[in-house]
C-alpha cells in the first residue's frame, strides 16, 4: 500500500470523530484479548473479525479501546443488513465505516470501549492493517519505535483525529522496513 493510500485510510478512520476526543495511552491491559474475543463472537455473523491496533499487541500501551476490523461481504460498510446487525449489538454509527460502543463501567457487557471498522474484503487498506498488527506482534524493535512515537504524539496531539493522522508516516515507515 502506498503512503497515499495509507493516508486516505487514516483520514477515513479519523472522519468518524467529528469532535475533538482526548488521547491518552494507558498501560497494557491483560483483559483486552478476552474483550476482543468476546466482541468477535458477537460480530461473527457480520463478517470476518480481526483484533487490530495496539490492544492486539501484548505488552503495548494503547488508547483504552479495543479496535476490531470487520471484513464484510457484499456492499460492504453501506449494506443495510450490516447496519441492522451492528445496531442490534448496541454499536453507534460514527460514520465512515466506523462503529463504536463506549466503555460502561456499570455494564458488565461493555467494560471496555470498542471501535469497529468495517471494510470490504477487497479494500486495499485491509492488507497493511493486518500486516502492521503482525509486525508489532513479532518485531519488538518495531513495537518499541511505534510506542515511542505514539508517546510523543500524545504529548503533541491531544485530539484523536489529529493523533491518528500524525501516526501515518511512522506506520508507513515501519511497514517499508
Amino acid at each position: 500500500m502506498s503512503e497515499e493510500a495509507l493516508d486516505v485510510d487514516l483520514q477515513r478512520a479519523s472522519a468518524a470523530w467529528p469532535r475533538p476526543v482526548r488521547v491518552d495511552l494507558v498501560p497494557p491491559d491483560p483483559g483486552w484479548p478476552a474483550e476482543a474475543a468476546r466482541w468477535a463472537g458477537r460480530l461473527a455473523g457480520v463478517g470476518e473479525v480481526h483484533h487490530v491496533g495496539a490492544t492486539a499487541v501484548p505488552d503495548l500501551p494503547a488508547v483504552a479501546q479495543v479496535d476490531l476490523l470487520v471484513l464484510v461481504p457484499g456492499a460492504g460498510p453501506d449494506d443495510e443488513a450490516v447496519r441492522i446487525a451492528l445496531e442490534a449489538r448496541d454499536l453507534v454509527d460514527r460514520g465512515a465505516g466506523t462503529w463504536r460502543r463506549g466503555r460502561r463501567p456499570d455494564d458488565a457487557t461493555c467494560p471496555t470501549a470498542v471501535e469497529v471498522r468495517l471494510l470490504r474484503r477487497d479494500d486495499p487498506a485491509v492488507e497493511p492493517v493486518l500486516r502492521f498488527r503482525d509486525l508489532l506482534r513479532t518485531d519488538p524493535q518495531a513495537a518499541r519505535r511505534y510506542t515511542d512515537v505514539r508517546r510523543g504524539l500524545v504529548g503533541d496531539h491531544r485530539d484523536l483525529a489529529v493523533y491518528r493522522r500524525a501516526k501515518g508516516p511512522v506506520i508507513a515507515a515501519l511497514l517499508r522496513g
